[in-house]
């Protein structure tokens, strides 16, 4: 009997054999894998026009509508749905389908960016998450740090205002009965028996009377814009913070606005609307004297 040759032979089927349960164990651990692995439901966003179905940009106050459509893994109901918007929970619904469409609609905020997240959970415990992130497309505005104007009786300090063509105007009485149609404001001091409105801003539109006098006195122009003021809770802090007309635009309420803005005191901030249709801040910064006293205010307008 040849011993080379056995051994020869028994280091073969060794070899083989460790070869075989080799392949055995990777058969196994992978069948597990694959048989571990959990089938999912699915989350759909509608394609349609009109619907959100990506990453977009939006402007301030647009509708942003949402239809969803989510499927099942074919095993295990759906038990729950939730939608969050910046991580604030909007939605939670508990349901028990194998089929879950809903829509929704909601308008686009101040913020630069926001994430709405469409979230749901199956019987089993399998939970997906979707998500679509909404970019401002905000307007621009244009700054003035700051504008000082007089009141009616100040003879050096203009007090009326204009805000024409992204800039600032300031004009003396008789030069702003000249520019009648680009006058947004002037200044004026009242406290009277009758009208205690102290340093006060408004519009030729405003229709103020027996406070200038004279053939130059707003109330002869044939051309009165009307400017809208409407008060804020903003703080001068958060004034200054503003970069686009998003905020501008947020802060401006119809069913709060007059046409005067009175009792001005240092570090009110207002929202107006010009006759032109455009919306801004005003930041009053400092009120000086009375009748023949000063304005200061920094102002924030759509471009």
């Amino acid at each position: 009997m040849n011993i080379n040759s056995n051994r020869k032979t028994m280091k073969r089927f060794t070899l083989l054999f460790t070869i075989a349960a080799a392949i055995v164990v990777l058969s196994v651990n992978t069948g597990c894998n694959k048989e571990d692995e959990p089938i999912l439901p699915t989350i759909k966003l509608n394609q349609t026009d009109g619907y959100i179905s990506g990453d977009i940009e939006a402007a301030y106050a647009d509708t942003l509508r949402f239809g969803i459509t989510i499927d099942y893994n074919g095993t295990d109901n759906l038990v729950k749905f939730q939608l969050e918007r910046d991580s604030e929970l909007l939605v939670d619904s508990t349901i028990n389908t194998t089929q879950f469409i809903f829509e929704y609609s909601g308008l686009k905020n101040v913020n630069d960016k926001e994430v709405w997240k469409f979230i749901t959970t199956d019987f089993a415990g399998n939970t997906v998450t979707d998500s679509v992130t909404i970019t401002g497309a905000f307007g621009e505005i244009s700054a003035f740090s700051s504008i000082i104007v007089g009141a009616q009786n100040n003879t050096s300090v203009p007090g009326f205002a204009s805000f024409s063509n992204n800039l600032v105007t300031l004009y003396s009485i008789a030069d702003a009965f000249n520019h009648q149609a680009d006058i947004d404001l002037f200044c004026f001091y009242e406290n009277t028996t009758s009208h205690v409105n102290l340093m006060t801003l408004a519009a030729p539109g405003s229709n103020i009377t027996g406070i200038f006098g004279g053939d130059y006195d707003p109330s002869n122009y044939t051309t009165k814009n009307v400017t809208y003021f409407s008060k804020t809770t903003l703080t001068a802090a958060e004034f200054d913070a503003v970069s686009n007309d998003a905020v501008i635009l947020a802060s401006f309420d119809p069913n709060n606005k007059f046409k005067k803005a009175k009792l001005l005191t240092a570090g009110e901030v207002y929202a107006i609307k010009l006759q032109s249709g455009k919306y801004g801040l005003l930041k009053i910064a400092a009120v000086t004297g009375t009748e023949d006293g000063t304005l200061e205010f920094a102002a924030k307008i759509q471009k």
